[in-house]
């Protein structure tokens, strides 16, 4: 009886883990349908981007457990027009994609520099990396390269980076990709401290 009664507990959560997936799924579809037809908001504020990433590395640190060492580096006194939320939403998705592909024992690093005209930050792990073929369709919507497309309970749906990339557009940033495979990657977000900023983009 006990047994039977494990499974279904085990069956439960299993289920709810489904559910909260593809609530997930649901939710990320519905933002990029309306960021197609330029329906999202985004609230302009002051703030200070030094103090969203403490909040932020504060929290992946507990996701994280023991498992990897997440490292808060240099963090310069950085102040942006933006949406903070929607900025809060692109570093838990960085961070949780570094977290998620980033072996027992890995190591997670973090930086914000301000340099000039805007704030640069640096999310850089020493997982599996990407492959060069890989590398160029990251930001496409449900891509998944070859090492990740084993589905966990805590694996996406590939939604991540495409919702991250159109969110720093809208503010008129930018985010660059390096990566090697078996040494890591390291992404670099660019967000200028006035969105009618104008910033180079990579070709």
């Amino acid at each position: 009886m006990k047994k039977y009664k494990q499974l279904d507990i085990e069956s439960l959560v299993s289920i709810e883990n489904e559910v909260d997936r593809l609530t997930r799924l649901v939710g990320n579809l519905l933002f990029l349908s309306q960021a197609e037809t330029g329906e999202i908001p985004i609230n302009l504020n002051k703030f200070s981007l030094d103090e969203l990433i403490c909040e932020v590395f504060n929290h992946v640190k507990t996701l994280a457990a023991n498992r990897i060492e997440i490292k808060l580096n240099s963090v310069d006194l950085v102040e942006i027009l933006g949406d903070r939320d929607r900025i809060k939403q692109v570093l838990l998705n960085l961070l949780g994609n570094a977290i998620q592909y980033t072996p027992e024992g890995g190591k997670i690093n973090i930086d914000l520099i301000d340099d000039g005209d805007f704030g640069k930050i640096i999310i850089e792990d020493n997982g599996p990396g990407i492959s060069k073929k890989d590398l160029n369709k990251i930001f496409d919507r449900f891509y998944r390269g070859e090492k990740s497309r084993t589905r966990s309970a805590s694996s996406g749906f590939g939604l991540g980076l495409s919702i991250s990339q159109y969110i720093i557009n809208l503010h008129n940033g930018k985010i660059d990709v390096e990566s090697e495979v078996g040494k890591g990657t390291k992404f670099m977000v660019y967000f200028p401290k006035d969105p009618n900023l104008e910033i180079e983009k990579s070709e």
